[in-house]
């Protein structure tokens, strides 16, 4: 088990969990699948993705990329917004001077 912990380390992954580790010696085929249980896996997701799965990965990838430079434009144009709205405060209130 040490063994299989290492080799992720070595090859620049982070280290994998206990509950990880036990799974990949643990075969999920066997007849006690209550570690599975017990840890919070799946032995589905012990099994690589299929190529659908895959595509579908990617996607919501992709799409949560999006959803996080939307996010930061947003963030931008509230700024911005802010900005301009001081600007015409200040300015109305510089009108408001030079009118009295």
């Amino acid at each position: 088990m040490e063994t299989i912990r290492a080799e992720a380390v070595a090859d620049g992954q982070a280290p994998l969990s206990s509950a990880e580790v036990v799974s990949k010696v643990i075969s999920p085929d066997s007849s006690n699948s209550t570690f599975f249980k017990n840890a919070g896996l799946s032995t589905r997701s012990l099994k690589p993705p299929s190529a659908a799965e895959q595509a579908l990965l990617e996607e919501l990838a992709a799409q949560k990329q999006k959803e996080a430079a939307i996010t930061e434009e947003f963030a931008e144009v509230r700024k911005r917004s802010e900005a301009a709205e001081e600007a015409l405060l200040k300015t109305q209130q510089l009108y408001d001077e030079m009118k009295k």
